[in-house]
């Protein structure tokens, strides 16, 4: 997965360069700015925004959250095509195009969202479990509600809109609390890190071994005997290079 994740992510960042180059030759170019240079700037935006949300939804790659991200990224791939065929071609701008575009983007926004917290919040405490998946019930349910205002004929009474208030409200509130958690919180998890146990590789182990039984002494011995700081004679760790520092 972390080789992918490579590759992805060089991928994403050449498509912006290459997105970039072109918009920075679009207004540095000679000539009167027209719509040629418009329709590559508007290009360049919407390559930029793809790229960021792809770089999100690679953040949940290496958590339980990945399938979100994944879902996120081919959603994303549809009013990302949609805005750059708007952009280079006549589209005839039809209710239902207009539709599935509101949609589309609606939901992008939401799973791109989801991803992120979740590949944020997979390294966290476990006590924050709870609040990942309250937020993610409230992000999708203002999404579905968001879906249907868009679908609907405009047909809608107020408690609907302060429903939409309050989802959107708890919808931020969980997911800066989580970012800050996240950012700000790493001091308990730093420590856990400390106080977990320690565990060598079999290749070390096996050198660890391997030099405790030269030395005719136990493992526990020969780690002491490593760990002990060199006072007037030589160091073990001298004398035998292989023995990582």
């Amino acid at each position: 997965m972390e080789p992918l994740r490579r590759i992805v992510a060089r991928l994403v960042i050449g498509a912006f360069s290459l997105a970039a180059a072109l918009g920075i030759y679009a207004l540095l170019s000679p000539g009167p700015f027209g719509s040629l240079q418009a329709d590559i700037l508007l290009t360049t935006l919407v390559v930029g925004l793809a790229s960021l949300a792809a770089l999100c939804h690679l953040t949940s790659a290496a958590s339980p959250w990945w399938p979100v991200g994944a879902v996120a990224a081919a959603v994303t791939a549809i009013p990302v095509l949609m805005s750059l065929a708007m952009i280079w071609s006549d589209v005839s701008g039809s209710q239902a195009w207009w539709d599935v575009y509101g949609v589309s983007i609606t939901w992008a926004l939401t799973l791109t969202q989801l991803s992120l917290l979740g590949g944020l919040s997979s390294s966290a405490r476990r006590r924050v479990d709870w609040l990942l998946i309250a937020t993610a019930v409230v992000a999708v349910a203002l999404a579905a509600l968001i879906t249907a205002l868009v679908l609907s004929d405009g047909g809608f009474d107020d408690g609907v809109m302060r429903l939409l208030g309050v989802l959107a409200i708890l919808d931020t509130l969980g997911s800066l609390t989580l970012i800050a958690l996240r950012v700000f919180g790493g001091r308990e998890e730093d420590q856990n890190l400390v106080n977990a146990p320690l565990t060598l590789d079999p290749s070390r182990a096996a050198r660890l071994r391997a030099l405790a039984a030269e030395q005719d002494v136990s493992v526990e011995a020969m780690l002491d005997r490593l760990m002990a700081p060199a006072s007037g004679r030589d160091d073990l760790r001298d004398r035998h290079p292989g023995i990582d520092r």
